[in-house]
C-alpha cells in the first residue's frame, strides 16, 4: 500500500440518498474523524435530480458535484473514489457498450469536479436475460479500454477492479487479479472489499454457523496467496466491511429469502454491518484480510 492511507467511509455507509442529505452524510463523517469518502455514485443523481431537469442530465450531475464538492471542502474531507461503475465489463451488445463509454466520459469529468483520481469498476451482476459474457478476452478489453480512457486525464484517472462475490462471471479476487494482469495497465489495479473476500472463502449465510468448510483453513490459503501475488502498489483500494451471523439460517422460509437473487447478495443487501460491529452480530475476520493487505 502506498505510505500515505486515505482512509474514510463509503457515503452510501451513512444512509440512502433519498432519506438522508449530502450534507447531514458529510458532516457526520467528518464528526466521526473520517477524513476521506468513497463518493455513491447514487447521491449524485440525487442530488442532480433535486438540481435541475432530466432532460440535462449532464449539467445537472456536475452542478451536484461542484455543491459536493464544496461541502466536502467545508469540512475537510478528501473524495477518495466515485463508485461504482457498474454492468461494463463483458457487455455483449455493441449499443450497450457505447452506451457505458458514453456514460465514462461524464463519469470522468465528474473526477475532475470532485478533484478524486479513481474509480472503482464493478464485475457485472448477474441479469435474466444475460447481457454480458464471461469471456476474459473480452472482459480484458473491456477495461484496457477504460483504463487507456483515464490514462488521457490530467491529472490520470486510476480504475480499481472490484471482483463482486455474486457477480456473473467475475466472483473472486484470482480472477480480477488476472483480468488486471493480462489488461497490462499501470492506471488499472485492484479493489478488494473483505465481505466479498470472505463469502467467497470463509462465510455463507446458508449455514447455522456461518461458516463454511474448513473455513478457516481455506482462508489461510486465500490470504497466503493474496500475499505472495499482488503487489501493493496495485492494491488501489481496500474496503472494510462485516456481516451479521443469520439465524436462522438463509433458506426459502427465511423472510429474507429471495428466489431471484444469490443467496450471497441476500445476505449483503440485508445483514452488513461496519466492521467488528460485533453487538449487532458482526463475525466475520476482517482484521486477518486488513492485516495482509497492509
Amino acid at each position: 500500500m502506498p505510505q500515505t492511507l486515505s482512509i474514510g467511509i463509503t457515503s452510501l455507509s451513512l444512509g440512502r440518498a433519498s432519506v438522508h442529505s449530502m450534507e447531514s452524510k458529510i458532516k457526520a463523517a467528518a464528526a466521526a474523524g473520517c477524513r476521506g469518502l468513497e463518493l455513491y455514485f447514487e447521491d449524485l443523481e440525487v442530488l442532480a435530480s433535486q438540481m435541475g431537469s432530466l432532460e440535462r442530465r449532464t449539467s445537472s450531475l456536475q452542478a451536484a458535484a461542484h455543491q459536493i464538492r464544496r461541502l466536502c471542502d467545508r469540512f475537510g474531507i478528501d473524495i477518495i473514489n466515485l463508485q461504482p461503475f457498474r454492468d461494463y465489463d463483458g457487455v455483449t451488445s455493441r449499443q450497450m457498450h457505447l452506451g457505458k463509454m458514453a456514460e465514462l466520459k461524464i463519469w470522468l469529468a465528474l473526477c475532475k469536479i470532485l478533484r478524486t483520481a479513481m474509480i472503482i469498476i464493478t464485475s457485472t451482476f448477474p441479469t435474466h436475460p444475460p447481457t454480458a459474457t464471461g469471456d476474459d478476452h473480452v472482459i480484458v478489453a473491456n477495461l484496457r479500454e477504460a483504463a487507456d480512457l483515464g490514462a488521457r486525464e490530467s491529472p490520470p484517472i486510476r480504475f480499481a477492479y472490484e471482483a463482486i462475490s455474486w457477480g456473473a462471471h467475475v466472483q473472486t479476487w484470482q480472477h480480477a487479479w488476472n483480468i488486471v494482469q493480462r489488461a497490462d495497465r499501470s492506471n488499472l489495479g485492484l479493489c478488494l472489499d473483505t465481505f466479498h473476500i470472505l463469502a467467497q472463502t470463509y462465510a455463507t449465510p446458508e449455514a447455522a454457523s456461518g461458516r463454511r468448510p474448513a473455513a478457516m483453513e481455506s482462508l489461510a490459503r486465500d490470504l497466503r496467496e493474496l500475499a505472495c501475488t499482488v503487489g501493493p502498489e496495485r492494491l488501489f483500494s481496500v474496503q472494510l466491511a462485516d456481516a451479521a451471523k443469520l439465524d436462522p439460517p438463509l433458506s426459502p422460509q427465511h423472510p429474507w429469502y429471495d428466489a431471484s437473487q444469490d443467496p450471497l447478495m441476500t445476505w449483503s443487501r440485508q445483514a452488513r454491518l461496519f466492521p467488528l460491529e460485533k453487538e449487532m452480530g458482526a463475525y466475520l475476520p476482517v482484521l486477518e484480510v486488513l492485516r495482509t493487505c497492509v
